[in-house]
């Protein structure tokens, strides 16, 4: 399946150069919290970088899914790109504190686009391939999505505490000029069988007319919001969306409560928590390759209540194995077998997403499911912050877990009647 889903024109372009331009967006994600937190010191203005990225991305989902479904999708991808060449070298120009609104200004801006090229390699694949290979092609999109943050997130730290910003520009530049030169590339697209509606949904339609009866016209707001009324409309995509905001809080949980874990549970340190985090992230690598073969052959909604029901049931061992052992070997082999699934939930999603969404529209719902996952994501964030450093630790944990298995219980019934 891996080698004839690699086959099919233009799907080696949108791995490697989507994954190209992620890995630059991961090296400005790490690389500029670390030169705010250099410059001032302070923690509070450093997480300003943080939230501005976060809120922006989700801000521009509608807008962003609008263009990746009426522009030409990979001279869009290409042209955003190229854009984020531009915009990164406004940098060089920061030297001191009160060049700070520069950075602000580039995460901004870099966070809007990176906002259209996420959203809009999934849309693109389901138009590259049949519909029995599109859960692959998504397997390998998160797969490179993988390996662009297991790579750009050190080299971010690396080339900034090396070269200083101005190397930091010519890198993240430099990438994101390839990234551009692999997407502007067009590939023949499949006859989409998709571009219907299931039977029982059609595209939202808010129409006006003038007084004369002329023929309707969609107006821009409506179309703005008519992913959203699919997702509305659609009960299967209705579900899809809670599922994906209770698995993203639930993973913004994870990100602080797993540090403090290590720390006050395994008694471990940032040698520890590094160890930790890479091997999750080498075994989602791993198991995403070696799954490629299953995801196009199960039903997309049982592969997500699966991957999502086994996250939550590792989480939970994970939190309460310290009291039978704290050997650190055996948080290896679990810590790596919990990057699995959650790369494979994604896969499960995406492929909803295609099934479920008219063609025409996939882009917009596809930006929504992001917007959610990256809103969520963060709210989790917040809260992990807020209970890990209280008495609540120890019952944040058992919460975290069991967030994921009610999402996965939730994901079972993502299904039509009848369907497999």
């Amino acid at each position: 399946m891996t080698a004839r889903t690699w086959r099919y024109p233009g799907v080696v372009r949108l791995v490697s150069g989507g994954s190209v331009a992620e890995t630059a967006d991961w090296m400005l994600l790490v690389a500029l919290p670390l030169f705010v937190l250099g410059v001032t010191g302070s923690p509070l203005i450093t997480s300003i970088v943080f939230v501005l990225q976060a809120v922006l991305s989700v801000a521009a989902a509608p807008l962003a899914g609008l263009l990746i479904d009426r522009a030409d999708p990979w001279h869009l991808m290409g042209g955003t790109a190229a854009v984020q060449v531009v915009a990164v070298l406004p940098l060089i120009f920061v030297d001191s504190v009160a060049d700070l609104w520069i950075v602000y200004l580039v995460a901004i801006v870099q966070s809007v686009l990176g906002a259209i090229i996420e959203p809009a390699r999934p849309s693109v694949a389901a138009a590259l391939v049949p519909p029995a290979h599109v859960a692959p092609v998504n397997q390998l999109l998160g797969v490179g999505s993988g390996l662009a943050r297991l790579v750009g997130a050190p080299i971010g730290g690396l080339v900034l505490g090396l070269g200083g910003v101005n190397a930091l520009v010519v890198a993240t530049a430099g990438a994101y000029a390839v990234a551009s030169a692999v997407l502007f590339i067009r590939a023949t697209t499949r006859r989409d069988a998709a571009s219907l509606p299931p039977a029982d949904l059609a595209p939202p339609q808010t129409m006006e007319r003038d007084a004369t009866g002329a023929p309707p016209r969609t107006t821009f707001f409506a179309e703005l919001g008519s992913g959203l009324a699919i997702v509305a409309a659609d009960s299967v995509l209705r579900r899809l969306m809670v599922v994906a905001m209770l698995m993203s809080l639930a993973q913004g949980l994870f990100t602080i409560l797993f540090v403090l874990f290590v720390q006050r549970s395994l008694g471990g340190g940032d040698t520890e928590v590094g160890i930790l985090r890479g091997i999750q992230a080498v075994g989602a690598l791993i198991a995403g390759l070696g799954l490629m073969g299953v995801v196009g052959r199960v039903a997309p909604w049982r592969l997500a209540a699966a991957s999502i029901l086994g996250f939550g049931v590792l989480t939970l061992a994970i939190w309460n194995l310290p009291a039978v052992t704290t050997w650190f070997p055996v948080y290896v082999v679990l810590f790596a077998l919990v990057g699995a699934p959650g790369l494979v939930a994604m896969t499960a999603m995406l492929t909803i997403v295609d099934r479920e969404t008219p063609a025409s529209h996939r882009g917009r719902v596809t930006s929504l499911l992001f917007a959610a996952l990256t809103a969520l994501q963060a709210v989790g964030t917040l809260l992990g912050g807020f209970v890990g450093s209280g008495p609540a630790f120890a019952a944040s944990l058992q919460v975290q877990g069991a967030l994921y298995v009610v999402a996965g219980l939730l994901a079972l019934t993502m299904t039509r009647r009848g369907s497999r």
